[in-house]
This record gives C-alpha cells, sequence and structure tokens, in this order.
C-alpha cells in the first residue's frame, strides 16, 4: 500500500513560502513608496529653497519700488511747490498735472488740515508780486516743517517733527496705499501727493511674491503655496482669496519658533492627502515668517497602488511556481518513499516466508516420514485385514485415510512456501483457460447458488507464463470467492489487456473483506475463514511476483472484493 501524501508538511511549506513572497513583496513595496517620499520630499525643499530666494528678491524689489516711487512722488511735490510760486493753485490744474503723471490726486492742505484756499490778491492777473524776504523765510520755515511718506515701508506721520496736531489729525493718508506729504514755501500748509493705487498695485502684482507664489501654485504636482507672517498670516498664498486670512496649526508654530524644516503627511477634509514641507525663512530685516508648500501625492499613490499590483502579482507567480515545484518534489519524493516502503515490505515479506519455509521444511519432512508409515500402515490393514463389521471397519479407514491425505496437503502447502518456484512459461489462451477454470468450479458453485460470469474482450492476446502455476493462482481465487458467498451471488471472471500487460480479475458479491485485514490479506496465516491455514493467497502472490506481476485486492463493507492479477504480456520478469 502507498504511504498517505505528506498534505500538512506541504501545507506548511506553502504557507512558509506565501509569508516568504508576502514579506519580499510588501518590503519591496514599501521601499518603492519611501523612494518616492524621499523625491517629494526634495522636490519640496528644492521648491522652498527656490521661492526663498525668489522671495527675497521680491521683497527687495518691492522696498525698491517703493522708494522708487516715493522719490518721484517728492519730485512731483517739489514740482508743484515750484510751480505755485508763480501762479494761484487751481483744482482743474492740479487734476491736469495728477493724471499726466499717473497719480491718484494732489492735495493742498493749510494747517487746519483743511484744503487750502489762497487768499484774495489785489493785483492784476498775470502780475505776479515779489515775495518779501519775511516772506520767504517763512516758507523756509514751513518747508523745513515736515516730509513724510506712507505706505509698507513707511509709518504715517502720528508724530512730530513740527507737523500742527490739525494735520496730523487730519489722517489725509487714509485711502491710497503710498503716498508723501512736504511743507510747502508757496504758501502756509503742506503738500500731499497720493500715489495711483492701481499703478502700484499692479507693480507689485507683478514682480512681488504674490505673484510668484501663484505662478509656481500652476506647476504640474503642487497643490498649494502659502507666505505666513510671524503671526500665522497669510501674507501671500496660491489661491488669491486666501491672503489676509490667519492659520491655527500649532505645528506651524512650533517650526516658526524653532526655525526648522518640517515634512509631513497631510489629510484635507474632503480631499485626499497632500505632502507638506514647511520652512521657516526672512522676510525682511529682523521678520521671519513661514514657507508653507503643499505637493500631490497623486503620482506617488498611482506608483504605489502599481507597486502592491505587481508585488501582488509577483507573489502570487512566485506562490504558483513554488506551489507547482514543492508539488513535483512531494510527488517525486512519495513515489520514492512508496517504492523504499514496498521494497522494504518486499524484504519483510520475504525474510518472513524464508523463516516459515524453513520451518514448514523441517515440520513437514519430520511429519511426512510417519505420516508415510501410517499411510503404508493404513492400506496393510485394507488388504491384509478382514474384521467382522466390515462396513464400520472400511468407514473407520477411510476416515483415518482422509486425514492423513489432509495432513499430507497441509505439509505439501507448507512445503511450497519453502520450496523455490520453478516455471515453465508456454503461450496462455485465457479465453480457454477462464472457461476452463469456469467449468471446474460451476459444480461448486451451482450448489453454493453462486452464477459464474465472463467478460473477456475480443482478440485478446496470448500469455506468455506457466500455465499450471497461473491456473493454481485462478483457482485459489476462484474458490476464496465461492466460500465467501454462502448465501449465493455472482462470480464474475475478466480479463483485459494494457500496453504490455494483462490483467485478470476475480470478482465476488460477497461480505467483502475487512478494513483491518485488506492491508494484510496476502500475508501468510492471515484468514477470514474458520477453516484453513491462511496459506493460499500467500502462495497465489509468491507465483505472480515469479511470473513479474502482481496481485491487488479491492474490497469494501457489504459490497464484495476484486482481486487483480497483473502480468507482464511476454513473460520477461519471470523466470
Amino acid at each position: 500500500m502507498k504511504p498517505p501524501f505528506p498534505l500538512r508538511y506541504f501545507l506548511a511549506s506553502i504557507l512558509l513560502l506565501a509569508g516568504l513572497a508576502t514579506v519580499f513583496s510588501l518590503s519591496t513595496a514599501l521601499r518603492t513608496q519611501q523612494e518616492l517620499r524621499r523625491q517629494l520630499e526634495e522636490k519640496g525643499e528644492a521648491l522652498a529653497e527656490a521661492l526663498d530666494i525668489s522671495s527675497r528678491n521680491a521683497i527687495l524689489s518691492n522696498a525698491l519700488m517703493e522708494e522708487m516711487i516715493a522719490q518721484r512722488l517728492l519730485d512731483n511735490a517739489r514740482l508743484v511747490d515750484q510751480l505755485l510760486l508763480s501762479r494761484p493753485p487751481d483744482r482743474q490744474w492740479l487734476q491736469r498735472i495728477s493724471t499726466a503723471n499717473g497719480l491718484a490726486r494732489i492735495e493742498l492742505l493749510d494747517r487746519g488740515g483743511r484744503p487750502y484756499e489762497p487768499p484774495p490778491s489785489p493785483m492784476m492777473p498775470g502780475m505776479m508780486m515779489a515775495r518779501p524776504p519775511a516772506a520767504a523765510a517763512e516758507a523756509h520755515e514751513r518747508h523745513a516743517m515736515m516730509m513724510y511718506m506712507w505706505g509698507r515701508r513707511w509709518a504715517p506721520p502720528s508724530t512730530g517733527d513740527g507737523a500742527p496736531p490739525a494735520v496730523r489729525d487730519r489722517k489725509f493718508w487714509e485711502g491710497t496705499v503710498l503716498g508723501v506729504a512736504v511743507g510747502a514755501r508757496s504758501f502756509p500748509g503742506i503738500i500731499a501727493v497720493h500715489a495711483d493705487a492701481h499703478s502700484v498695485l499692479d507693480f507689485s502684482r507683478t514682480i512681488g511674491v504674490q505673484h510668484q507664489v501663484e505662478e509656481l501654485g500652476h506647476l504640474a504636482g503642487v497643490e498649494s503655496i502659502t507666505l505666513l507672517d510671524r503671526d500665522l498670516t497669510v501674507l501671500a498664498h496660491s489661491d488669491p482669496a486666501r491672503v489676509g486670512q490667519r492659520e491655527t496649526d500649532e505645528t506651524l508654530r512650533a517650526a516658526l519658533e524653532h526655525r526648522r524644516i518640517l515634512t509631513r503627511m497631510v489629510r484635507r477634509d474632503g480631499l485626499d492627502t497632500m505632502y507638506e514641507v514647511v520652512k521657516p525663512l526672512a522676510l525682511e530685516e529682523a521678520r521671519t515668517g513661514l514657507l508653507r508648500i503643499g505637493l500631490s501625492t497623486a503620482s506617488m499613490d498611482r506608483v504605489w497602488r502599481s507597486d502592491r499590483l505587481a508585488a501582488v502579482l509577483m507573489a502570487a507567480a512566485l506562490l504558483g511556481l513554488g506551489a507547482l515545484g514543492m508539488a513535483t518534489i512531494f510527488y517525486i519524493q512519495n513515489r520514492h518513499l512508496t517504492d523504499i516502503k514496498a521494497l522494504e515490505e518486499g524484504m519483510a515479506r520475504g525474510e518472513r516466508l524464508a523463516t516459515v519455509g524453513n520451518l514448514a521444511a523441517a515440520v513437514a519432512h519430520e511429519i511426512r516420514n510417519p505420516l508415510s508409515a501410517v499411510s503404508m500402515g493404513l492400506q496393510r490393514l485394507r488388504a491384509e485385514f478382514e474384521p467382522a463389521e466390515r462396513e464400520e471397519y472400511q468407514r473407520m479407514v477411510d476416515l483415518v485415510q482422509r486425514e492423513v491425505r489432509r495432513l499430507n496437503a497441509i505439509v505439501e502447502e507448507f512445503l511450497s512456501l519453502a520450496r523455490p518456484i520453478q516455471l515453465r512459461p508456454e503461450p496462455i489462451s485465457l479465453p480457454a483457460l477462464l472457461d476452463e477454470i469456469r467449468r471446474l468450479v460451476e459444480p461448486q458453485a451451482g450448489r453454493a447458488g453462486v452464477v459464474v460470469e465472463q467478460t473477456i474482450p475480443d482478440l485478446l492476446p496470448d500469455l506468455w507464463a506457466d500455465r499450471d502455476r497461473i491456473k493454481q493462482v485462478l483457482l485459489n481465487l476462484v474458490l476464496n470467492a465461492i466460500e465467501a458467498m454462502p448465501s449465493g451471488g455472482t462470480l464474475t471472471l475478466g480479463a483485459a489487456a494494457s500496453g504490455t500487460a494483462l490483467t485478470l480479475t476475480v470478482t465476488d458479491t460477497g461480505g467483502g473483506i475487512p478494513p483491518e485485514l485488506l492491508p494484510r490479506v496476502f500475508e501468510p496465516y492471515v484468514t477470514t475463514k474458520t477453516q484453513g491455514l491462511g496459506l493460499g493467497l500467500a502462495i497465489a502472490r509468491r507465483i505472480v511476483e515469479a511470473h513479474g506481476g502482481r496481485v491487488e485486492a479491492e474490497s469494501g463493507a457489504a459490497q464484495g472484493t476484486r482481486f487483480r492479477v497483473t502480468l507482464p504480456r511476454d513473460g520477461s520478469a519471470g523466470g
């Protein structure tokens, strides 16, 4: 019998292989993900560094821009003051100057902060009144009174330097983003020149940080760029609507205070995950801020999904190939172990048979001599002694002779296990042999209520074997089958050709062989019958194996038994 396939070891090996393939695939995918994250970090830091430099340049450009505009406004104020020395102020004239120079407006304010109204002059139009030295001195004093600038870089004139309180309270600088105010020489008051807000803002947007942030925010893979002030107010953002808002993330505040670069994964509300790089940077002079860059992880997620799929496919391929290879190894090993086990069983059976044969030979030798003497004595008693009770005498003699013959048959069975089998092979017609056996056993089968059938195909080739030995094997199997059906049944004799082998079958419909005895049914002294030594099947297997064949038994509870004898057709293995 073949040993069972080591299923649990195979499954354990498959699980181990699956675990190793999974670990390898996941580690490969994780390394890829780490590399992609490192590339994102490098991209974010490089972008932050570039934006840091460009923002510094933009801030410097804005400062220079405001200084240039302020200087231009001062020149316009001085020009107006110079022109007013030679002509009276006129609103339309001031508006034309503002339009020609791209200014928002020009204001003339007196010392009370109100619009300056020149006093009525007695002179004829077109005549200029000479200024006395006292008036010139007073004009110089008014010129020195104040010179203020307001805008992002300058504070409004909230402190002294000779500015009258009424002028400061007037807050004339409100409403414009940039302007200058100077003390006038042409009248007792100040000249305030306001820059055009649209032109200033357009110029600022063109060269400013916000413009650069918006441009960089349109790059592929960039989700958002934010420039934050020290109080986390948004100074510039890739989304202009966010400018002026204030962030409340304490992690950003900690990064600003410790001035360290921060990288993290951020999950946005209702959106996917974003990789964020936060870098502190100097805005101007002592001011510090934060540059916050959000990078899309879509490409990394795509690669990660692709790598996971590739990892799963690779793991499945490794597992499939590994399982196939291991199954092949286990199958070959199992066949090898089966062959080894069969050889070991054959050697053990041969040793047992040899032991039994030697014992049988010794016992048979010791028994046959007394049996011969008893047999001759019985023959003399039958022939030479005639008692008065003849019938009783004959009956007793016949009984003793039958028992002697039975003992002799037992001795012959023992000797058949001990003697080497000598084969005399010849061509055998299996249909004729099976038909002969059927005719021999039909009387006994009929008495037992057993029907004998044959299933033999046409054109069955001859078998090259020892006819008497094969007949002995088949008769043994057929008689055992009849005895297995005491209440009647069907006995089927079959034959078939397959390749270079011929198979003979003897099938009964009896009660079957118990499962615990089936593996040992061909061993000596193993039998299910109440009489007999259990040597018939052992002798049958010796004869079949001597021909180079094999005999097998199949049986199930209440399903009958089938014996299958497989022999090489040309008898090449027999001898």
